[in-house]
């Protein structure tokens, strides 16, 4: 009996240490982004995510931050939320598909962090439902309105 209690931390442990060793190792820019698939062409989902930030004055960002380098693989987006700066990105993912994705948030003082690595579990769910709600469904939503303004035509 003892034997499988022992046993059972001891698989425990090695599992929860691999999982840290694979995200130490995780390949690729951007590992912890909150990443979304969405159906359509990246410059209707970058357009829908400048009408959002314009149209909600709380999501407003100063002047400088926009993404001026159009020859990198991201096509990167700022947004404030909650007086903190977010960056998110695009990327295409094929003629018609698009990759969205929330990746670093400012804190207090200024430093930026990686949204899935620095929080716990409980506050990133906390965030992320947070930025659903204030920016990925209302680009959804702005998506939806230029897909049948095209179908209308």
């Amino acid at each position: 009996m003892k034997r499988k209690y022992i046993f059972i931390i001891g698989g425990s442990l090695f599992l929860f240490w691999f999982y840290i060793l694979i995200n130490l190792f995780a390949p690729g820019s951007y590992t912890n982004a909150e990443s979304y698939e969405l159906n359509y062409p990246e410059n209707k989902v970058i357009e829908a995510a400048e009408k959002v930030r314009k149209d909600n004055i709380y999501l407003h960002i100063g002047k400088g931050w926009e993404d001026k380098d159009s020859t990198d693989y991201w096509h990167y987006i700022y947004f404030n939320f909650h007086n903190r700066m977010l960056l998110t990105w695009t990327r295409p993912n094929g003629k018609n598909n698009t990759t969205f994705a929330f990746v670093r948030i400012q804190d207090s003082n200024s430093e930026w962090n990686d949204l899935n690595s620095i929080f716990g579990y409980f506050e990133n769910r906390k965030i992320k439902k947070a930025l659903e709600e204030e920016i990925l469904n209302k680009m959804k939503i702005e998506l939806e309105k230029s897909r049948n303004k095209q179908k209308a035509k």
